[in-house]
């Protein structure tokens, strides 16, 4: 079993530069044609443009939370406190060619129903893995970014977070940790203007067998 700690942000909903000088020149519409051809004939351009569209290592590494899962959720609304416990699912799938995997979310949070989704990738352009979360307790979107060694087993993820509630700009970190095959489990961390940091969530996920 590979167990995976990874973050996300539904229970904040329960928390009491200048623009570029200068653009790059455009190519003549010529080059731009011909760029254009190469990078739907798969052939690749300067810079190796296709290379960059083709997923390699760093997505196969995204594979431990794909599949049907049941949940076991922990939720903290504030430090020192006991948590409030609930259950759910999750499906994990790979999509868009393998380049990214999906993952719904569905159960109960703090007495209510809760659905999410979650969509992670890697970006070869700037090295980087990058995570999209919305759910239906707001209408955020929260962007994470981050990277990892060569195996991946610690993933450490970081976005900014505007606190709808007290109007507050926060910091959400999470952690991922590759440990088991058949769970996973994540953390989630609020880190204050004053670089405090308080655990708010903690999830379990077991695969559902067939």
């Amino acid at each position: 079993m590979r167990r995976i700690v990874w973050i996300t942000v539904f229970t904040l909903a329960y928390l009491s530069p200048e623009a570029r000088a200068t653009a790059q020149d455009e190519p003549p519409e010529s080059e731009q044609e011909s760029t254009t051809e190469a990078a739907a004939s798969g052939e690749e351009t300067d810079g190796s443009l296709s290379d960059l569209t083709v997923p390699g290592e760093p997505h196969e590494l995204l594979a431990g939370t794909v599949g049907d899962w049941n949940l076991t959720i922990k939720i903290w609304t504030a430090p020192d406190t006991e948590p409030v416990e609930s259950t759910g699912s999750a499906t994990g799938r790979w999509i868009l060619g393998d380049r990214f995997v999906e993952t719904t979310y569905e159960g109960t949070v703090m007495d209510r129903h809760f659905e999410a989704l979650k969509i992670e990738g890697f970006e070869k352009a700037t090295l980087e893995y990058v995570t999209t979360w919305r759910d239906n307790l707001g209408t955020y979107t929260v962007i994470f970014r981050g990277t990892c060694g060569s195996t991946c087993v610690t993933r450490t993820m970081m976005a900014d977070f505007l606190d709808p509630v007290s109007s507050t700009q926060l910091k959400i970190k999470g952690v991922t940790t590759l440990t088991e095959d058949e769970a996973y489990s994540y953390e989630s961390f609020v880190v204050t203007p004053d670089g405090k940091e308080f655990k708010n969530m903690e999830l379990v996920a077991e695969r559902r067998t067939p």
